[in-house]
């Protein structure tokens, strides 16, 4: 049995997902955008509702099956985190869930899609598993904010740096319980990552708090010239 092909860097594989997440929410804010779009919205946001959350179940499907620790794949990466307010943004317009999703996802999500932490290329589960995930948060963003108008605040801003805060505590003490390294909060991902140019552990994390924090501004300023609608 011939083992399954290595994942690449920008190779076609990945470039071809690259593609995707930004064409399909292209298409689907165009849906939405043009005559009839209203009875369009339904369906589009149970459809990637139900593609995340039933992407999170195949995951850990697939893990059971091949034998692997389920502790060390438990929905507990702050992607995972922004899957789930995602998910809520979707269903419900609920207005901090998409606070949450839109910072998380663009700050963090966004450089796991650019640089993810991978072994196996497509058509391995976890290449999809892994893609359908980050790749999907990105697009409900895109969708969310340029589709259905939701818009992130300055006070959002500071809500979801607080929430991160209360993901790596609750994190870090799950990773010393379980023995994992949820968040990178333990040690750096083995693959190239933002995390090798910040420090060694445990400065690389005080590194990415700020940059993180850099990030979120860096996200918000397109809506600091006008401010959002309410809402």
């Amino acid at each position: 049995m011939r083992p399954p092909p290595r994942f690449i860097l920008f190779g076609p594989d990945h470039l071809a997902v690259l593609f995707l997440t930004l064409a399909i929410p292209a298409l689907l804010i165009l849906l939405v955008r043009s005559r009839g779009g209203e009875r369009r919205i339904p369906p589009i946001v149970w459809s990637l509702s139900v593609i995340l959350i039933l992407n999170e179940v195949i995951l850990l499907f697939h893990v059971w099956r091949l034998g692997l620790p389920v502790k060390e794949h438990l929905p507990l990466q702050l992607c995972d985190w922004a899957t789930f307010t995602c998910v809520a943004a979707l269903l419900r317009r609920h207005r901090l869930a998409y606070e949450l999703t839109y910072f998380w996802g663009l700050a963090g999500t966004l450089q796991a899609v650019i640089t993810p932490d991978l072994q196996e290329a497509f058509p391995d589960p976890g290449f999809i598993t892994f893609f359908v995930a980050h790749s999907g948060i990105i697009v409900g963003i895109l969708f969310l904010t340029l589709g259905l108008g939701m818009r992130p605040t300055l006070r959002s801003l500071w809500r979801a740096f607080l929430g991160l805060q209360v993901y790596a505590a609750v994190t870090v003490i799950l990773d010393l319980w379980l023995r994992t390294n949820f968040g990178y909060l333990l040690r750096k991902p083995a693959r190239p990552s933002l995390l090798d140019y910040l420090g060694p552990w445990p400065w690389y994390i005080a590194s990415l708090e700020v940059v993180g924090l850099a990030l979120f501004f860096l996200f918000y300023t397109p809506f600091a010239v006008r401010p959002p609608s309410r809402g």
